[in-house]
């Protein structure tokens, strides 16, 4: 059974040169406007309790394709048929009364999405709750910030318990404790049968929230299929485009240390290269290891926390991406004392030939798609390799002459 199918999706706008051009329009009854395509034939089908992410460059038409598939806008072509109770997070602000008070504009979202006034006083209190608003749910929501925005509509829209929920990417906009309660909510809802369309530009939450992943490019559908499929041709196609300005490494900070992204109190600290690894140069098939220390907040610890790795090559080549989660582990970082915390990574036998290779480095929650810190570019090094093979790898082999 579907919960949400679209049929050849369509959504145009008209343009006008000059505004005066609409109202001659109207009076001459011929066309001045040009017309625009912010969607165009789109078709999918999402089964109960299904996931499906959004994703695309700005003005790839994924923001009025959720409209379309919330019934915020109306298609010019097309059909969208759905199947039990919509919620979406749209736009911040979309829907309130600035000069209401954030619990009228509670009881009114909820009249909206059709609960009785009992209903919605039986649930209002963990509405509040969630939304950790306290005494400024009783002031008028124009005098709230866009992060209080988003708790409030947040915390409207995933307490009804939908059977089809649609959110736009404006989690960014949220403090990083909320953020976090926002991703295991959503999670829970999954996991209790809600369908889910996620829109983000955060691949790594894409990847870790949705089973199947639709491309939008320039308002039209280029690929839709299982997400670490579409998210590998996505990367790649990001990585060629950007291939003709690529940062320069010369700057001795980010050579020594790359792009750092931090957003919480659990970080990373420090990342040291060891093995084989002498001056940043190592050969062909030595001990690789690389050191990583992290400091993490007892909350984060026994929430659960995860250490992954991506291997990159000079010229934007992935060459090998692993965590402790995908292997299994149960934690991964061993106490060291306090909230340090430490990981070692390890490749006996490196296979890389010859050329010049980074870290990223990411510090990861175990149960969302929560990213607590991200370095890249990090502990860089050079690969020597003294035979006449050529690549990426060095692969295993031998011959058979028969």
């Amino acid at each position: 059974m579907f919960s949400i199918r679209a049929q050849s999706l369509s959504k145009t706008y008209k343009l006008y040169r000059n505004p005066i051009d609409s109202l001659k329009e109207l009076f001459l009854r011929r066309s001045y406007a040009e017309t625009l395509w912010a969607v165009q034939d789109v078709s999918f089908e999402i089964v109960a309790g299904g996931s499906i992410g959004i994703i695309g460059e700005n003005g790839a038409g994924k923001s009025t394709l959720l409209k379309l598939l919330a019934g915020a806008a109306t298609p010019s072509a097309g059909r969208v048929e759905r199947s039990g109770r919509v919620s979406a997070i749209l736009q911040l602000g979309a829907g309130f009364h600035p000069d209401l008070s954030g619990l009228e504009n509670i009881r009114i979202g909820c009249a909206v999405q059709g609960l009785s006034p009992a209903e919605t006083e039986n649930i209002l209190p963990y509405i509040v709750e969630f939304s950790e608003l306290g005494d400024v749910i009783e002031r008028p929501v124009r005098t709230y910030s866009s992060g209080m925005y988003l708790r409030l509509g947040f915390s409207v829209a995933t307490a009804i318990d939908p059977d089809i929920l649609v959110v736009d990417e404006h989690l960014s906009v949220g403090d990083q404790h909320f953020r976090f309660k926002c991703l295991r909510r959503i999670m829970d809802l999954r996991e209790a049968g809600c369908s889910l369309v996620f829109c983000s530009h955060d691949l790594f939450s894409v990847g870790e929230v949705c089973e199947r992943t639709l491309w939008m490019h320039q308002g039209q559908p280029r690929m839709l299929a299982d997400t670490q499929s579409v998210l590998k041709a996505y990367q790649d196609y990001a990585r060629e485009k950007d291939a003709t300005s690529l940062p320069s490494t010369s700057n001795t900070e980010a050579t020594c240390f790359g792009q750092r992204k931090h957003v919480a109190d659990s970080c990373l600290r420090e990342v040291v290269l060891g093995g084989d690894v002498q001056d940043g140069v190592i050969e062909t098939g030595g001990r690789l290891e690389l050191r990583v220390f992290a400091e993490i907040t007892d909350t984060a610890w026994h929430g659960g926390v995860h250490l992954g790795l991506l291997i990159e090559r000079n010229d934007a080549v992935w060459c090998y991406g692993i965590s402790t989660k995908m292997d299994g582990m149960a934690i991964g970082f061993q106490p060291l004392g306090g909230h340090s915390y430490g990981a070692n990574f390890i490749v006996d036998d490196l296979p890389l030939l010859s050329g010049c290779y980074s870290f990223t480095v990411v510090l990861m929650d175990d149960s969302s798609p929560l990213v607590y810190d991200r370095w890249s570019g990090v502990a860089p090094f050079t690969v020597r390799h003294s035979g006449k093979e050529v690549g990426l790898v060095r692969i295993p082999h031998h011959w058979e002459l028969k």
